[in-house]
C-alpha cells in the first residue's frame, strides 16, 4: 500500500510505497500483547523490523505538483500480518517514519498522514539491493532459529555449486591484493597517459539498514537512471584493490574499464558510504555495487585515463 505523508512543518508531500519481498527475512514472531508490553516498558528497540529503504526520488502527485517518494520493502509473510490493520501495522508505520528520518534526515509528520485507498503505489517501483551480510545479521539475532533459518544461513555461508557445464560468473568487483603494484605496472607500460578528473557525487547508501543517517544532504537520483537500470545495460569490467594489502585497509582503489568512453564528461560517478554507482549513459554502462568498507565520501577522487580507457577511483576508508 501507499502512505501519503507530509514533511514536518511544511505542506510538502512525501509518499512511501510499502512493498513485500522474500529477499528480506521477517522479524521474530510477536503477539500484540507482547508488543504492548514492550511499548509500555519503553523498550521499542526490543522488537526490530528488517526493511530496505530506497533513496527518495522526485515525482509528481495527481495535481501535477512536485513531491518525493521512496519504496520500503519488508518480508512477505510479515506483510500478511499487518496488511489488514491492527496495532502491529500502526507500530510498523511509526518505524517506517523513523527509518526515513534516520537514513535520509527527512522528518515526517506522524499526526498527518493517510493510507491511499485507490492507489497502491506512486511513481514506478525500483530495484532494491539486499546484502547477504544484512540477511545473516537479522537471522543470527533471532532468539531461536527454525530449521528453515539454519538452512538459509548455511546457504549464505556456502553458496550452491554450479551445475555441470556452466561457467562461473566473473565477480563485478574483484579484490586482489595491493594497489601499489598495479599502479606501478600501468605507469611502466604507458608513460604518456592523459588523465582527466571525474566529478564525484557523495550519496547516501541504500542498503537494508534503517539505523544511522548520512552526514551530507541526501542525493536524489535522476529519474532517467531508474529507467536505465531496468533497461539493457552493460557492466564494465572492474577490479577493487586495497591499501595496504594486509591489516586494516586505509584506502580502496577501484579500476573500471570503459573502452567506449572518449572523455570524462561522459561518466557519472556517485560514491556512498558503502556503495559505488557508476554510469556512462550514452555508452550504456551501468554498475551499482556495495563494498564491505565504510568509505569517506568527502575525500574520494577519480581520474579517467583517455589512453587505457580506465577510470581509477581512490576511496579513503573510515573503517572496515
Amino acid at each position: 500500500f501507499c502512505i501519503k505523508a507530509y514533511k514536518k512543518g511544511t505542506e510538502e508531500k512525501f509518499f512511501i510505497n510499502l512493498c513485500q519481498t522474500d529477499g528480506i527475512p521477517p522479524p521474530r514472531d510477536i503477539t500484540e500483547d507482547e508488543l504492548i508490553r514492550i511499548l509500555n516498558d519503553g523498550e521499542p528497540n526490543a522488537f526490530r523490523i528488517p526493511m530496505s529503504i530506497t533513496q527518495p526520488r522526485p515525482t509528481v502527485d495527481k495535481s501535477s505538483q512536485g513531491c518525493q517518494v521512496c519504496d520500503i520493502a519488508i518480508n512477505t509473510k510479515f506483510y500478511a500480518n499487518i496488511e489488514f490493520g491492527g496495532l502491529l501495522r500502526e507500530f510498523l508505520i511509526s518505524v517506517l517514519f523513523d527509518g526515513v528520518e534516520n537514513k535520509y534526515n527527512i522528518s515526517l509528520d506522524e499526526s498527518n498522514f493517510r493510507i491511499l485507498k485507490n492507489k497502491k503505489f506512486m511513481d514506478k517501483l525500483i530495484p532494491h539491493n539486499i546484502q547477504n551480510r544484512d540477511v545473516k545479521q537479522v537471522i543470527e539475532s533471532y532468539p531461536t532459529q527454525s530449521d528453515e533459518d539454519r538452512a538459509l544461513l548455511t546457504e549464505l555461508d556456502n553458496p550452491r555449486p554450479l551445475m555441470a557445464g556452466t561457467q562461473p560468473k566473473k565477480p563485478l568487483i574483484e579484490e586482489i591484493g595491493d594497489a601499489g603494484t598495479v599502479k606501478t605496472v600501468k605507469n611502466e607500460t604507458n608513460s604518456s597517459r592523459t588523465t582527466t578528473p571525474v566529478p564525484v557525487k557523495a550519496t547516501s547508501s541504500s542498503s537494508g539498514s534503517v539505523s544511522g543517517s548520512s552526514t551530507i544532504a541526501p542525493y536524489v537520483p535522476d529519474p532517467t537512471k531508474v529507467a536505465i537500470s531496468q533497461a539493457a545495460t552493460k557492466k564494465p569490467e572492474s577490479k577493487l584493490f586495497r591499501e595496504p594489502s594486509a591489516g586494516r585497509a586505509k584506502r580502496l582503489i577501484g579500476e573500471f574499464h570503459l573502452p567506449d568512453c572518449v572523455s570524462s564528461s561522459e561518466i557519472t560517478l556517485d560514491v556512498g558510504e558503502d556503495r559505488v554507482l557508476l554510469e556512462a549513459r550514452k555508452k550504456g554502462y551501468l554498475l551499482d555495487v556495495f563494498v564491505d568498507y565504510r568509505i569517506d565520501e568527502s575525500k574520494v577522487e577519480a581520474h579517467f585515463d583517455t589512453t587505457t580507457k580506465i577510470l581509477q577511483v581512490s576511496m579513503p576508508v573510515l573503517a572496515a
